[in-house]
């Protein structure tokens, strides 16, 4: 069931539980290369929380905002960041605390720079650590001329120095999240009838061009 106008509740559930997590399995799950050590740090949460801008999307529901140029705002990271915290946050309670974090470090770096970013705050320093496997994990601490392990939780902050931090994530559980948080959604929307008018206010609204003078293709 692909999105169109006016979806019923039925297409809209189907749509999430089958064209989305299709996607998210078909496109997400190569990059973790499951097995091996190599790669997939940097495409996966690129990936993973591209879905999350979207799903910010529906969830929030379009409301006609435009940019300085007249283009309409579909996607805004505080829709996202709502996102993480009201349905990845019942799948793990530290994405509410935390998927702020999460969105500054690991999407506006991955998208824009390349690899995720490095915060600073009052004299902290905050960096990425990026791993496969379980929620709780022993990691090295990475700090040149060490040998030092710690034990990780998915997301949460740890101080490996003083005044030096870093946010681990699982790319294997983002990937799990993300698949849970879609189904989630998907029985949210069964039950709210508000959250299914949003979703359909901005599937709807999706389905109109956008109106350019930028460009010409003729």
């Amino acid at each position: 069931m692909p999105l169109k106008k006016n979806m019923t509740r039925d297409e809209i559930v189907d749509y999430l539980l089958n064209d989305l997590r299709r996607s998210v399995v078909d496109d997400v799950y190569p990059c973790i290369r499951p097995g091996d050590p190599r790669g997939g740090y940097f495409a996966v949460p690129k990936l993973v929380l591209s879905y999350v801008d979207y799903l910010g999307a529906l969830y929030h529901g379009y409301d006609g905002r435009r940019n300085r140029q007249g283009r309409r705002i579909f996607a805004y990271h505080e829709y996202a960041k709502t996102f993480l915290r009201d349905i990845f946050g019942k799948v793990d309670p530290h994405y509410t605390e935390h998927g702020d974090l999460l969105w500054e470090i690991y999407r506006n770096g991955t998208i824009h720079l390349y690899e995720p970013m490095t915060l600073q705050n009052q004299g902290r320093e905050i960096h990425w650590h990026a791993y496969k496997g379980p929620r709780i994990e022993l990691l090295p601490k990475l700090i040149e001329g060490s040998q030092d392990m710690f034990w990780a939780t998915h997301l949460v902050p740890h101080e490996v120095l003083q005044n030096r931090w870093v946010q681990p994530i699982s790319i294997t559980c983002l990937y799990e999240d993300l698949l849970a948080s879609i189904t989630l959604y998907a029985r949210v929307i069964e039950t709210d009838h508000n959250v299914e008018d949003r979703f359909r206010q901005t599937a709807n609204a999706l389905q109109t061009p956008e109106q350019t003078s930028r460009v010409r293709w003729w």
